[in-house]
């Protein structure tokens, strides 16, 4: 019942604060000056607990003009450091900053102007944390495979971009601003990708005779998965994607998931003619949905390979392994090796499925036999309480 209590209470806090962000958004127009730095001080600490989705939303919902107007304040080379326009900016962008860190909130500020705004700072602004502030932003958002298509649109051919681009790489405010910069360009694909060395797509998939007999079953596997929408789970390490990557288990680090296995019968019996499988699920990304980069487990990754049979993959869908795009074809398997940094996206509006395989696999560069066991069950499942997912978050398929 305590607990009951406790959690009523927390909700009830949470709708409290979010009435009070449309409030002050809604104020803040009206004032004046140094009149708006008391409300901008509520909205930073209101910003600051955006992860509670109550309050992130109410952030969008309201409208975010009124945060936006204060960044364009003021002449933005001013030197005086505690003007009044420059208060109000570093309090503004500051909201901004927590916001976008939310991913879930990133598409709607996008969508409600914020680059521009972000943009104009980091092309004015002389070295200070304003930009510094700015070039963070947009290192949250190039980091997002959805939006940066947006960025490009925006940069492309700009002279202002390119002086930007000078300024802050020879005159950064701190180490971290030109590490952010130099992140942003790698994304945005103007500094190439130095790639690691090692075989990264195994593309003789005939070195791989499983391959054959489940391109084969196909239709069968599609069609057992046409039954399972409503029983998908979403993936818990949110660090990686936090909302739209959902899974259907059905093996786990050699363990079967008889309950769902039943449910798809034929697909189970496919992955049984799989040698060495450890794991098998059904992946499924949510339209405008992007896993960000990351390599696979430690202890368990360089044991294995990984096999994409690709279900249903709507255009605009892309997997990037050590810095190599690649996109599936329905019906046909893809196999590569996830010790690579690698990432995932969906810029359609339909859903993308695979059922994704991962077989023992022994590599000329790794130190592992083939069909060597990969342990018992506690063993391999202590890989999700590691540093690569924290506690909370482990995975149960």
């Amino acid at each position: 019942q305590m607990c009951i209590r406790d959690r009523s209470t927390q909700s009830t806090g949470t709708m409290n604060e979010a009435h009070k962000v449309r409030e002050l958004l809604t104020r803040l127009p009206e004032l004046h000056g140094l009149q708006k730095l008391p409300v901008m001080n509520e909205l930073l600490d209101l910003a600051d607990d955006a992860d509670q989705d109550e309050i992130g939303k109410s952030f969008i919902n309201s409208g975010l003009k009124p945060i936006f107007d204060v960044c364009k304040l003021g002449d933005f080379k001013e030197e005086n450091s505690e003007s009044e326009h420059i208060l109000l900016r570093r309090k503004a962008l500051k909201v901004i900053s927590l916001l976008i860190e939310e991913d879930l909130l990133q598409s709607s500020l996008v969508e409600q102007g914020v680059l521009p705004i972000i943009l104009r700072i980091i092309y004015h602004s002389p070295p200070t944390t304003e930009r510094r502030s700015a070039v963070r932003s947009l290192w949250f958002i190039t980091e997002n495979a959805i939006l940066r298509d947006e960025v490009i649109k925006l940069i492309d051919g700009r002279k202002e971009w390119d002086d930007a681009k000078i300024n802050i790489l020879s005159n950064p405010v701190s180490v971290e601003e030109k590490d952010w910069f130099l992140a942003i360009l790698k994304f945005l694909g103007f500094i190439p990708f130095t790639p690691a060395s090692g075989t990264v797509f195994y593309d003789n998939l005939e070195d791989f005779p499983f391959v054959k007999d489940l391109e084969a079953k196909y239709s069968v596997i599609k069609q057992e998965f046409q039954f399972l929408f409503d029983k998908l789970v979403a993936w818990p390490e949110k660090y990686l994607c936090q909302k739209g990557w959902d899974v259907f288990g059905l093996y786990a680090f050699q363990n079967k998931l008889d309950h769902n296995c039943k449910l798809c019968p034929e697909t189970s019996k496919a992955l049984e003619n799989v040698p060495g499988m450890v794991t098998a699920m059904f992946s499924c990304l949510q339209p405008k949905t992007h896993i960000k980069p990351h390599t696979g487990y430690y202890q368990y990754s360089e044991k294995i390979l990984r096999c994409h049979l690709a279900i249903k993959v709507p255009s605009g869908c892309v997997l990037k392994v050590n810095g190599i795009e690649r996109t599936w074809q329905e019906g046909k398997c893809m196999i590569f090796d996830d010790t690579f940094y690698h990432e995932a996206w969906n810029k359609s509006n339909e859903l993308r499925v695979v059922l994704m395989i991962d077989f023992m696999y022994s590599r000329s560069d790794k130190c592992m036999k083939p069909n060597q066991s990969l342990g018992s069950k506690d063993d391999i499942c202590l890989l999700y309480t590691s540093d690569a997912a924290d506690e909370e978050d482990s995975v149960d398929l």
